[in-house]
């Protein structure tokens, strides 16, 4: 009777192990921008664990909105934003050719910065009127674009312009600006710690108010929007 539970637990182990295996996918990495960092966690905030380069082979262990959780030919498990993944899915990076001569261009509108060339990808915040990007490379309908802090993503190409746009509003007020007074703060995608965070912010930062709420304040940082709560702000 040992022996047969003992046999049936392996197999056990073992079927295991081969579901496991067939969960994660190996793909490539797109990415131009040389070393991408392998971070410990689904954020900018987390620690590098080294880095990844283009054309390096990886598992995807699981999928999210935003980030995925990868293991790479040496081990390393750890997460890598979606849009460097070219596994097929026009939701991710796969199909954007990267232009060879990046050109300047402007937001027309404010417009939603999203992780993939798709409107069913998460957004990763929005960009305002008049942000100044660097156009990387097309994906159908949409520009793969680098903001002014380097981070990269997809807009769509109905509100780039070459042209920056005119953000007069007729009104010579000047707009209000706070200064985050702790030690690192959080700027959401929402008013809420439910949303995910977009940038971590040191104590010293300046931020223009676009919107001021009861307990979360929407912030302008280097033409990136998000939300920051009020008691980190003064």
């Amino acid at each position: 009777m040992k022996k047969k539970f003992a046999a049936i637990l392996a197999a056990l182990l073992v079927l295991a192990l081969i579901t496991g295996a067939a969960l994660a996918e190996t793909v490539s990495l797109a990415y131009s921008g040389g070393a991408l960092n392998l971070r410990k966690g689904p954020g900018t905030e987390y620690r590098s664990l080294g880095t990844v380069h283009d054309g390096d082979h990886i598992d995807v262990l699981r999928y999210g909105d935003v980030w995925s959780k990868v293991e790479t030919d040496d081990g390393r498990i750890g997460y890598i934003k979606n849009l460097y993944i070219a596994d097929g899915d026009t939701n991710y990076a796969s199909g954007t050719d990267y232009f060879d001569s990046h050109f300047t261009a402007y937001t027309t509108a404010s417009v939603n910065f999203r992780a993939g060339a798709s409107t069913s990808t998460a957004s990763m915040g929005t960009l305002s009127k008049g942000t100044k990007v660097t156009v990387l490379g097309e994906n159908g309908r949409f520009y793969l674009v680098k903001n002014s802090a380097g981070t990269q993503g997809f807009v769509s190409k109905s509100y780039i312009s070459r042209n920056k746009p005119s953000t007069s509003t007729g009104s010579s007020s000047t707009a209000k600006t706070m200064t985050v007074t702790a030690s690192y703060v959080n700027m959401r995608a929402g008013g809420g710690l439910s949303y995910d965070v977009i940038r971590v912010l040191p104590r010293g930062t300046v931020v223009t108010v676009v919107t001021r709420g009861n307990y979360w304040t929407r912030v302008n940082y280097k033409g990136t929007l998000g939300w920051i709560k009020n008691t980190y702000l003064k």
